[in-house]
């Protein structure tokens, strides 16, 4: 994990952030067991980013818009003016990006 520079925020903001990595990293084990997983945690441009990688076999990333786990961290994450981002396509690993603002 890497987390540089990054302070203490509101209890909602951590808790949504906390819990949309807590997820990812849920879906790197139950999709992907043998991949590598990084977490990252940067402030930037008044915002609070977050990003779970892996190098797992990757999977559509249109399909998993609708599944639950992005939904429940959409859900999280726009309740307090967050946003939310999958990248993957298969055999090249995924990446959950997300931002919350902090100003």
């Amino acid at each position: 994990m890497t987390a540089n520079g990054v302070g203490r925020y509101s209890q909602d903001i951590e808790t949504a952030v906390y819990f949309c990595c807590l997820e990812a990293l849920q879906n790197v084990g139950k999709h992907a067991p043998e991949a590598t997983a990084e977490v990252r945690l940067w402030e930037e441009s008044g915002g609070l980013l977050f990003s779970v990688s892996d190098n797992g076999p990757g999977f559509d990333a249109a399909r998993a818009h609708a599944g639950h786990g992005f939904m429940n961290m959409s859900d999280r994450l726009g309740a307090i003016g967050g946003t939310v981002r999958w990248q993957s396509q298969p055999g090249h690993g995924a990446t959950v990006t997300g931002s919350v603002p902090v100003d």
